[in-house]
């Protein structure tokens, strides 16, 4: 257990700094574990999972009530923290989540209370088990605490802390940046393959979230600009796609079966450059290679 560290700084709630010391450390070990994989040292991998299996299962035994799925203090930022750094046992994953948003909506009226850390790891764990329309919600609040409240109040730049001061915080920080990353990832859904090199492999996968009608993202990789252009008409998803020369992408079409979605105007699944592997998670799911396309996906959303 490391008991020192910054913590989740510019947190709107008491800091649990046992828990995010933990996690880091946990984490940073983690890394060091992949990184020797990758550099072909077997046993300096095999030495570093299994440290980091150790403090995985410690931090659970100090902080995990396995019957409410409550980290320490219940925080969002403790919960985003276990939920995003994979720290959470695969029993418990449910009933940490559910705390996490019961927090969000009920505690917090749908508002964040998370610092630099958190609320980076909010964003993304909520995503990426499923709760992008959570997320949504919070990067949408106009009021107290939020990046809308800052807009409200006149910024054109990220200020350092969620509240407005005149003498004390900068107005001009990137610190609560993340949502920028969230934009990217999970609207847009630009992501690199977990064992891309240099983007040579990327997946696309867009959260469109609650009354969201469009959005649209660029990354200009070292391979070229990838693109992901989408917008929601008369409940079809229309998306616009782009992919690099010399990369390959795995594209989540949202969609309610895959003959329910075109390329170019044809079935997706014969369109040339374009291979169906399955339905995932309410997506078809499929390969495309360089170039760029066209999909519709019909009735994906419901009109009245």
């Amino acid at each position: 257990i490391i008991d020192n560290g910054l913590g989740d700084h510019e947190t709107l709630v008491p800091k649990m700094v046992p828990l995010t010391g933990t996690a880091f450390y946990y984490y940073n070990v983690y890394l060091m574990s992949r990184i020797a994989e990758i550099l072909g040292k077997n046993q300096d991998a095999a030495d570093y999972a299994k440290l980091a299996g150790q403090i995985r299962d410690t931090f659970n035994s100090k902080f995990l009530d396995a019957q409410t799925g409550v980290y320490a203090s219940g925080t969002q930022c403790c919960q985003s923290t276990a939920l995003f750094m994979e720290l959470v046992p695969e029993q418990s994953r449910k009933t940490v989540l559910d705390a996490l948003i019961k927090d969000i909506t009920e505690t917090h009226k749908g508002h964040l209370s998370t610092g630099i850390f958190g609320t980076r790891f909010m964003l993304m764990a909520l995503s990426d088990l499923g709760r992008a329309d959570v997320a949504y919600t919070i990067a949408n609040q106009k009021t107290f605490p939020g990046w809308g409240h800052m807009l409200e109040n006149g910024a054109t730049t990220l200020w350092e802390h969620w509240e407005f001061s005149d003498n004390v915080f900068s107005h001009n920080h990137p610190m609560f940046g993340s949502v920028g990353e969230w934009f990217v990832k999970y609207l847009a859904g630009i992501c690199p393959d977990p064992q891309a090199v240099g983007f040579d492999r990327i997946i696309l996968q867009p959260r469109p979230a609650a009354n969201l009608t469009w959005a649209k993202g660029r990354y200009d990789s070292i391979r070229g600009p990838i693109v992901s252009d989408w917008r929601i008409e008369g409940g079809d998803f229309h998306w616009k796609v782009t992919i690099p020369p010399n990369t390959t992408a795995t594209v989540h079409i949202p969609a309610r079966s895959p003959n329910s979605v075109t390329e170019g105007g044809k079935p997706a699944a014969t369109a040339e450059g374009v291979k169906f592997l399955q339905m995932s998670e309410g997506a078809a799911v499929c390969q495309i290679g360089s170039g760029s396309y066209s999909f519709v996906s019909k009735g994906f959303r419901k009109t009245d």
